[in-house]
Protein backbone atom coordinates (compact mmCIF):
# COMPACT_ATOMS: atom_id res chain seq x y z
CA UNK A 1 0.00 0.00 0.00
CA UNK A 2 2.24 2.79 0.96
CA UNK A 3 5.41 3.19 3.21
CA UNK A 4 4.72 3.33 7.03
CA UNK A 5 3.05 7.23 7.90
CA UNK A 6 2.40 7.80 3.96
CA UNK A 7 -0.60 7.79 2.23
CA UNK A 8 -1.16 7.36 -1.41
CA UNK A 9 -4.52 5.39 -1.17
CA UNK A 10 -6.71 8.26 -1.83
CA UNK A 11 -10.09 7.63 -3.22
CA UNK A 12 -12.01 5.05 -0.68
CA UNK A 13 -15.45 3.95 0.20
CA UNK A 14 -16.69 4.00 2.93
CA UNK A 15 -19.85 1.17 3.76
CA UNK A 16 -22.86 1.54 6.19
CA UNK A 17 -21.65 5.10 6.36
CA UNK A 18 -24.59 6.45 8.72
CA UNK A 19 -23.71 3.82 11.47
CA UNK A 20 -21.61 4.70 14.46
CA UNK A 21 -18.05 3.62 13.44
CA UNK A 22 -19.22 4.51 9.69
CA UNK A 23 -19.73 7.89 10.06
CA UNK A 24 -16.79 8.69 12.31
CA UNK A 25 -14.56 6.85 9.78
CA UNK A 26 -16.13 8.92 7.05
CA UNK A 27 -15.23 11.95 9.19
CA UNK A 28 -11.56 11.36 10.10
CA UNK A 29 -11.06 10.37 6.08
CA UNK A 30 -12.36 13.86 5.21
CA UNK A 31 -9.62 15.67 7.39
CA UNK A 32 -7.01 13.43 6.34
CA UNK A 33 -7.47 14.54 2.84
CA UNK A 34 -9.23 11.42 1.56
CA UNK A 35 -12.12 11.33 -1.01
CA UNK A 36 -14.94 8.88 0.17
CA UNK A 37 -17.57 7.10 -1.45
CA UNK A 38 -19.89 6.55 1.48
CA UNK A 39 -22.77 4.20 1.04
CA UNK A 40 -26.31 4.25 2.66
CA UNK A 41 -29.31 2.72 1.94
CA UNK A 42 -31.07 5.56 1.57
CA UNK A 43 -29.07 9.11 0.88
CA UNK A 44 -32.48 10.76 0.62
CA UNK A 45 -33.08 10.21 4.32
CA UNK A 46 -31.52 13.57 5.56
CA UNK A 47 -32.08 12.19 8.77
CA UNK A 48 -28.83 9.65 8.04
CA UNK A 49 -27.26 11.79 5.16
CA UNK A 50 -27.64 15.56 6.46
CA UNK A 51 -24.89 14.86 9.06
CA UNK A 52 -22.22 13.46 7.27
CA UNK A 53 -22.55 15.79 4.22
CA UNK A 54 -22.45 18.99 7.09
CA UNK A 55 -18.74 17.14 7.75
CA UNK A 56 -15.61 19.66 7.06
CA UNK A 57 -14.18 18.45 3.16
CA UNK A 58 -17.61 17.16 2.42
CA UNK A 59 -18.89 19.20 -0.32
CA UNK A 60 -15.51 18.24 -2.19
CA UNK A 61 -14.65 15.07 -1.41
CA UNK A 62 -17.73 13.31 -0.49
CA UNK A 63 -20.30 11.47 -2.45
CA UNK A 64 -22.76 9.50 -0.98
CA UNK A 65 -24.02 5.99 -2.51
CA UNK A 66 -27.48 4.19 -2.55
CA UNK A 67 -26.61 0.44 -1.72
CA UNK A 68 -28.65 -2.54 -0.48
CA UNK A 69 -26.17 -5.29 1.56
CA UNK A 70 -28.58 -8.16 0.31
CA UNK A 71 -28.40 -6.80 -3.32
CA UNK A 72 -25.34 -8.01 -5.66
CA UNK A 73 -23.95 -5.85 -7.75
CA UNK A 74 -25.38 -2.58 -5.31
CA UNK A 75 -22.36 -1.89 -4.51
CA UNK A 76 -20.81 -1.78 -7.59
CA UNK A 77 -20.85 1.69 -8.88
CA UNK A 78 -19.46 2.44 -4.80
CA UNK A 79 -16.35 0.72 -5.26
CA UNK A 80 -15.78 1.89 -8.70
CA UNK A 81 -12.50 3.32 -9.08
CA UNK A 82 -11.69 3.37 -5.52
CA UNK A 83 -7.94 1.88 -4.19
CA UNK A 84 -9.41 1.17 -0.46
CA UNK A 85 -12.64 -0.26 1.07
CA UNK A 86 -13.60 0.29 4.16
CA UNK A 87 -16.80 -2.32 4.73
CA UNK A 88 -18.24 -1.22 7.85
CA UNK A 89 -21.93 -2.37 7.52
CA UNK A 90 -23.95 -4.95 7.91
CA UNK A 91 -27.04 -6.56 7.91
CA UNK A 92 -29.91 -5.02 10.77
CA UNK A 93 -32.66 -6.34 12.73
CA UNK A 94 -33.14 -9.18 15.41
CA UNK A 95 -33.50 -12.43 14.11
CA UNK A 96 -35.23 -15.91 15.87
CA UNK A 97 -32.31 -18.36 15.06
CA UNK A 98 -29.13 -18.94 14.35
CA UNK A 99 -29.03 -18.99 10.69
CA UNK A 100 -31.11 -16.11 11.04
CA UNK A 101 -27.82 -14.03 11.70
CA UNK A 102 -25.75 -15.97 10.02
CA UNK A 103 -26.84 -15.91 6.46
CA UNK A 104 -27.35 -12.74 5.87
CA UNK A 105 -23.88 -11.65 7.20
CA UNK A 106 -22.48 -13.82 4.88
CA UNK A 107 -23.89 -12.81 1.85
CA UNK A 108 -23.87 -8.89 2.84
CA UNK A 109 -20.24 -9.46 3.24
CA UNK A 110 -19.53 -11.58 0.20
CA UNK A 111 -21.64 -9.08 -2.05
CA UNK A 112 -19.13 -5.98 -1.13
CA UNK A 113 -16.20 -8.34 -1.58
CA UNK A 114 -17.32 -9.47 -4.95
CA UNK A 115 -17.98 -5.58 -5.97
CA UNK A 116 -14.67 -5.30 -5.22
CA UNK A 117 -13.13 -7.58 -7.58
CA UNK A 118 -15.33 -6.29 -10.27
CA UNK A 119 -13.89 -2.90 -9.78
CA UNK A 120 -9.95 -3.76 -10.78
CA UNK A 121 -9.13 -0.75 -8.95
CA UNK A 122 -9.16 -2.20 -5.05
CA UNK A 123 -5.59 -2.96 -3.55
CA UNK A 124 -7.18 -3.50 -0.08
CA UNK A 125 -10.11 -4.22 1.82
CA UNK A 126 -10.49 -3.28 5.58
CA UNK A 127 -13.30 -5.44 7.05
CA UNK A 128 -15.09 -4.42 10.41
CA UNK A 129 -15.72 -7.52 12.74
CA UNK A 130 -15.72 -7.19 15.85
CA UNK A 131 -14.58 -8.96 18.93
CA UNK A 132 -17.52 -11.08 19.14
CA UNK A 133 -15.95 -13.50 16.62
CA UNK A 134 -12.98 -13.82 19.06
CA UNK A 135 -14.00 -15.90 22.90
CA UNK A 136 -11.90 -17.83 25.38
CA UNK A 137 -14.21 -20.81 25.24
CA UNK A 138 -13.72 -24.14 23.69
CA UNK A 139 -16.87 -26.09 22.09
CA UNK A 140 -17.67 -27.59 24.80
CA UNK A 141 -18.30 -23.95 26.17
CA UNK A 142 -14.55 -24.61 28.57
CA UNK A 143 -12.11 -22.03 28.86
CA UNK A 144 -9.28 -22.62 26.64
CA UNK A 145 -7.50 -19.57 27.26
CA UNK A 146 -5.82 -17.17 29.74
CA UNK A 147 -6.07 -14.33 27.06
CA UNK A 148 -7.35 -13.63 23.43
CA UNK A 149 -5.43 -12.81 21.02
CA UNK A 150 -6.18 -12.89 16.85
CA UNK A 151 -5.92 -16.82 16.84
CA UNK A 152 -9.28 -17.34 19.28
CA UNK A 153 -12.67 -17.56 17.14
CA UNK A 154 -15.46 -17.48 18.84
CA UNK A 155 -16.71 -21.32 18.91
CA UNK A 156 -19.55 -21.91 16.94
CA UNK A 157 -21.18 -25.20 18.15
CA UNK A 158 -21.34 -24.06 21.30
CA UNK A 159 -22.87 -20.47 20.62
CA UNK A 160 -25.37 -22.08 17.84
CA UNK A 161 -26.48 -24.05 21.13
CA UNK A 162 -27.24 -21.40 23.58
CA UNK A 163 -30.89 -19.64 23.37
CA UNK A 164 -29.50 -16.14 23.45
CA UNK A 165 -29.50 -13.60 20.18
CA UNK A 166 -26.05 -12.15 20.91
CA UNK A 167 -24.43 -15.99 20.69
CA UNK A 168 -25.76 -16.25 17.36
CA UNK A 169 -24.58 -12.43 16.25
CA UNK A 170 -20.92 -14.11 17.47
CA UNK A 171 -21.45 -16.81 15.26
CA UNK A 172 -22.54 -14.49 12.22
CA UNK A 173 -19.77 -12.09 12.96
CA UNK A 174 -17.04 -14.94 13.11
CA UNK A 175 -18.26 -16.44 10.19
CA UNK A 176 -18.50 -13.62 7.84
CA UNK A 177 -14.94 -12.69 9.12
CA UNK A 178 -13.71 -16.17 8.05
CA UNK A 179 -15.64 -15.63 4.66
CA UNK A 180 -14.03 -12.58 3.20
CA UNK A 181 -10.27 -14.04 4.51
CA UNK A 182 -11.21 -16.87 2.68
CA UNK A 183 -12.26 -14.81 -0.58
CA UNK A 184 -9.42 -12.22 0.12
CA UNK A 185 -7.41 -15.17 -0.47
CA UNK A 186 -8.66 -17.14 -3.04
CA UNK A 187 -8.96 -13.95 -5.36
CA UNK A 188 -5.59 -12.62 -4.32
CA UNK A 189 -7.23 -9.28 -2.68
CA UNK A 190 -5.71 -8.12 0.01
CA UNK A 191 -8.43 -7.98 2.74
CA UNK A 192 -7.51 -7.30 6.51
CA UNK A 193 -9.93 -7.64 9.60
CA UNK A 194 -10.31 -5.44 13.01
CA UNK A 195 -11.94 -6.58 15.64
CA UNK A 196 -13.07 -3.49 17.50
CA UNK A 197 -14.84 -4.48 20.93
CA UNK A 198 -17.69 -2.47 22.47
CA UNK A 199 -17.16 1.33 20.67
CA UNK A 200 -17.92 3.80 23.56
CA UNK A 201 -17.71 7.55 22.78
CA UNK A 202 -19.35 10.77 21.77
CA UNK A 203 -21.20 11.00 18.03
CA UNK A 204 -22.21 13.80 15.75
CA UNK A 205 -25.08 11.58 13.93
CA UNK A 206 -29.17 11.63 14.89
CA UNK A 207 -28.87 8.02 15.36
CA UNK A 208 -27.72 6.14 19.17
CA UNK A 209 -25.19 3.05 18.13
CA UNK A 210 -25.74 -0.11 20.30
CA UNK A 211 -21.84 0.45 21.17
CA UNK A 212 -22.63 4.06 22.73
CA UNK A 213 -25.74 5.54 24.08
CA UNK A 214 -27.77 2.05 24.32
CA UNK A 215 -24.89 0.61 26.86
CA UNK A 216 -25.08 3.75 28.75
CA UNK A 217 -28.73 3.05 28.81
CA UNK A 218 -28.64 -0.15 29.47
CA UNK A 219 -26.37 0.43 32.91
CA UNK A 220 -29.23 2.97 34.21
CA UNK A 221 -31.63 0.10 33.74
CA UNK A 222 -34.15 1.82 31.16
CA UNK A 223 -32.60 -0.56 28.21
CA UNK A 224 -32.81 -4.83 29.18
CA UNK A 225 -32.23 -5.94 25.96
CA UNK A 226 -28.49 -4.29 25.71
CA UNK A 227 -28.27 -5.15 29.48
CA UNK A 228 -29.22 -7.98 28.78
CA UNK A 229 -26.44 -8.46 26.18
CA UNK A 230 -23.63 -6.76 28.41
CA UNK A 231 -24.41 -9.46 31.43
CA UNK A 232 -23.95 -12.72 28.45
CA UNK A 233 -20.32 -10.74 27.38
CA UNK A 234 -19.33 -10.84 31.27
CA UNK A 235 -20.50 -14.67 31.51
CA UNK A 236 -17.92 -15.00 28.68
CA UNK A 237 -15.33 -13.10 29.22
CA UNK A 238 -15.71 -12.44 32.73
CA UNK A 239 -15.38 -8.42 31.81
CA UNK A 240 -16.43 -5.79 28.90
CA UNK A 241 -14.29 -4.95 26.47
CA UNK A 242 -14.00 -1.31 25.94
CA UNK A 243 -12.59 0.71 22.93
CA UNK A 244 -12.90 4.55 21.92
CA UNK A 245 -14.54 5.75 18.85
CA UNK A 246 -11.80 7.37 17.73
CA UNK A 247 -9.04 4.92 18.65
CA UNK A 248 -11.22 2.19 16.57
CA UNK A 249 -11.36 4.43 13.60
CA UNK A 250 -7.35 5.30 13.60
CA UNK A 251 -7.01 1.90 13.74
CA UNK A 252 -8.95 1.16 10.61
CA UNK A 253 -7.22 3.77 8.68
CA UNK A 254 -3.90 2.73 10.38
CA UNK A 255 -4.20 -0.94 8.77
CA UNK A 256 -5.46 0.67 5.50
CA UNK A 257 -2.04 2.42 5.08
CA UNK A 258 0.40 0.29 7.11
CA UNK A 259 2.47 -1.63 4.15
CA UNK A 260 3.11 -4.73 5.91
CA UNK A 261 -0.64 -5.44 7.57
CA UNK A 262 -2.26 -8.69 6.76
CA UNK A 263 -4.84 -10.92 8.70
CA UNK A 264 -6.69 -10.28 11.97
CA UNK A 265 -6.57 -7.13 14.62
CA UNK A 266 -7.86 -6.51 17.49
CA UNK A 267 -8.73 -3.45 18.58
CA UNK A 268 -9.34 -3.09 22.43
CA UNK A 269 -7.54 -0.74 25.01
CA UNK A 270 -9.17 -1.74 28.09
CA UNK A 271 -11.64 -3.98 30.00
CA UNK A 272 -13.84 -3.87 33.02
CA UNK A 273 -17.07 -5.12 34.96
CA UNK A 274 -20.66 -4.14 34.80
CA UNK A 275 -20.11 -3.18 38.45
CA UNK A 276 -17.18 -1.19 37.53
CA UNK A 277 -19.15 0.81 34.95
CA UNK A 278 -22.12 1.12 37.06
CA UNK A 279 -19.85 2.55 39.88
CA UNK A 280 -18.17 4.96 37.19
CA UNK A 281 -21.53 6.31 36.02
CA UNK A 282 -22.89 6.80 38.94
CA UNK A 283 -20.18 8.92 40.19
CA UNK A 284 -20.81 11.05 36.86
CA UNK A 285 -24.65 11.81 37.16
CA UNK A 286 -23.93 11.82 40.84
CA UNK A 287 -27.23 9.28 41.61
CA UNK A 288 -26.77 5.80 42.87
CA UNK A 289 -27.48 3.05 40.54
CA UNK A 290 -29.28 -0.14 40.97
CA UNK A 291 -26.58 -3.35 41.61
CA UNK A 292 -27.35 -7.10 40.50
CA UNK A 293 -25.53 -10.13 41.39
CA UNK A 294 -24.53 -10.69 38.28
CA UNK A 295 -22.88 -7.78 38.06
CA UNK A 296 -19.12 -8.74 39.14
CA UNK A 297 -16.90 -11.61 37.63
CA UNK A 298 -13.84 -13.55 38.55
CA UNK A 299 -13.52 -14.70 35.40
CA UNK A 300 -11.49 -12.33 33.81
CA UNK A 301 -9.85 -13.17 30.44
CA UNK A 302 -7.75 -9.96 28.68
CA UNK A 303 -8.14 -8.58 24.79
CA UNK A 304 -4.92 -8.31 23.66
CA UNK A 305 -3.88 -5.60 21.03
CA UNK A 306 -0.08 -6.34 21.15
CA UNK A 307 -0.40 -6.86 17.21
CA UNK A 308 -1.62 -4.10 16.43
CA UNK A 309 1.24 -2.14 19.11
CA UNK A 310 3.49 -4.03 17.98
CA UNK A 311 2.89 -2.35 14.63
CA UNK A 312 3.39 0.69 15.93
CA UNK A 313 -0.50 1.67 16.63
CA UNK A 314 -1.02 3.58 19.85
CA UNK A 315 -4.45 4.25 21.63
CA UNK A 316 -5.45 7.81 22.29
CA UNK A 317 -8.18 7.04 25.13
CA UNK A 318 -8.34 5.41 28.03
CA UNK A 319 -11.58 3.39 29.03
CA UNK A 320 -12.62 6.10 31.26
CA UNK A 321 -11.58 8.72 28.89
CA UNK A 322 -14.17 6.65 26.49
CA UNK A 323 -16.67 6.49 29.00
CA UNK A 324 -16.71 10.07 29.91
CA UNK A 325 -17.06 11.31 26.29
CA UNK A 326 -20.12 9.22 25.84
CA UNK A 327 -21.49 10.64 29.09
CA UNK A 328 -20.69 13.85 27.92
CA UNK A 329 -22.25 13.82 24.33
CA UNK A 330 -25.33 11.77 26.15
CA UNK A 331 -25.65 15.01 28.88
CA UNK A 332 -25.08 17.67 25.35
CA UNK A 333 -27.95 16.00 23.70
CA UNK A 334 -30.18 16.10 27.03
CA UNK A 335 -30.40 12.25 26.98
CA UNK A 336 -29.07 12.24 30.52
CA UNK A 337 -29.62 14.63 33.32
Amino acid sequence: MAEKGEQTVKRVCVTGASGYIGSWLVKNLLERGYTVNATLRDPGDERKSGPLLDLAGAKDRLKLFSADLLKEGSFDSAVEGCEGVFHVAGPMGAQTSPEGYIVPAINCALNVMKACTRAKSVRRVVFTSSGAANCPLNDKGELAHSHIDESCWSPLNFLKSQAHGFAWYMCAKTLAEQEVLNYGAKYNLEVITVQPTFVIGPWFTNTHDLSSFQIISALIGVNDRIYGVLKYTQSLYGSIPIVHIEDACNAHIFLMEHPSAQGRHICSVDSTTIKSLKDFLAKQLKTSLKFHEEDSDNNYVPFSSKKLLDMGFSYKYSLELAFEDGIGCAKKNKLLI
